[in-house]
């Protein structure tokens, strides 16, 4: 036995060099070990090596879970190599789409809370964002979001429905560290539309019921002038609540006053009656997209009048009963609202011929 270092002869058993010092079995080697979260090496039974990278976090529920990365390596070294690799994947979240959101979206406590109308609202918004869909949300940009709004809703209140519904998905990627803020914020609107809003004329109503005459979509026009309904609630009116010979039906959505008794008109009941023939289980049945696009055409294209919308009905239902001298508390009651001063604020626009005819009678 030589001396490893020197090369002086040694006997067999001897541990250190009785002229150099040096000890002859060589140290064991410490292999150097990587920090916590740097990831594991593992040698598996073929020979070959793991890379493996694990990512722990808390879900939406506050519970603990692991993700994994991992890649298999004839060589060690490559394993290794491979490491830094695999830990940038696991720190990147994924780039989920709007409808991945979405879907956790109407799951979680805040949207259940939501009131039912407030829901329908935020499910019309939704599907008038389609093109978006399957879009990634940390890669969408605003101008992607601006054009398909832009596309959809050319008034203030679907715009908004639909930037209110992209904000609440932006909030819930926020939270999911997707992305650092929220896009929307930088979302354009349209102008937001005055308080009071134009009125029918009994000319342009008279143009409505000479359609009607061929054309029996627009009754549904004529009931929301003279019932004060919003599309809303015609679309929910159930059959079986309309009782003609009493000259009611039951209904009504939003405001304090909520659910109500509708009075009907000796004018409409022969409307109403019409359009209640084959029908099964409701007055309007007929959904959203498809009703707007049956009155524009209505408005545009055979009446040729005013382009108004639907809610323009309400407000010639509330200045009608104004202009005939009806008490304020009746007019707010059957409209169903909980107070006149809502109804004049918002919805009633009294001709100046009224005007000037009720300061002619100052004795």
């Amino acid at each position: 036995m030589e001396c490893r270092k020197c090369g002086a002869p040694l006997p067999p058993d001897a541990v250190y060099c009785h002229l150099c010092g040096i000890r002859q079995e060589k140290p064991k080697r410490t292999p150097k070990k990587r920090g916590n979260g740097q990831g594991t090496i593992i040698k598996l039974d073929n020979g070959k090596y793991m890379a493996k990278v694990s990512r722990y976090y808390t879900d939406d529920d506050g519970r603990l879970r692991c993700k994994t990365a991992s890649k298999r390596f004839v060589k060690r070294s490559d394993a290794v190599a491979a490491l830094p690799t695999l830990k940038l994947q696991q720190d990147k979240p994924r780039d989920m789409t709007l409808q991945d959101l979405h879907a956790a979206y109407i799951k979680s406590k805040e949207f259940i809370h939501l009131s039912g109308s407030q829901q329908d609202k935020l499910g019309y918004a939704w599907r008038r964002l389609e093109p978006l869909h399957l879009r990634g949300v940390a890669s969408l940009t605003v101008d992607d979001m601006q054009s398909a709004i832009d596309q959809a809703a050319s008034t203030y209140y679907p715009a908004r429905d639909m930037k209110v519904m992209l904000s609440h998905l932006y909030t819930l990627a926020i939270k999911k560290e997707i992305c650092a803020y929220n896009k929307t914020d930088y979302i354009d609107l349209p102008p937001t539309p005055s308080a009071k809003r134009e009125c029918w004329t009994m000319d342009e109503v008279g143009a409505m019921w000479k359609d009607y005459e061929t054309h029996r979509f627009t009754g549904y026009l004529l009931i929301m002038c003279y019932c004060g309904l919003r599309y809303g609630e015609l679309s929910t009116i159930l059959l079986e609540n309309i009782h003609l010979d009493q000259s009611y039906m039951t209904g009504g959505i939003k405001s304090e006053a909520g659910r109500r008794d509708i009075p009907i008109s000796q004018r409409i009941k022969p409307v109403i009656a019409d359009l209640m023939t084959g029908r099964k289980k409701k007055l309007l049945e007929m959904n959203e997209d498809n009703f707007y696009s049956a009155y524009w055409d209505v408005i545009d294209n055979r009446l040729g009048i005013r382009h108004l919308v639907p809610h323009t009905c309400r407000h010639y239902y509330f200045t009608q009963l104004t202009s005939a001298g009806v008490q304020g508390g009746i007019i707010a009651e059957v409209g169903g609202h909980a107070d006149y001063a809502t109804t004049m604020k918002n919805y009633v626009s009294i001709p100046l011929k009224d005007k000037i005819k009720a300061v002619n009678k100052i004795k």
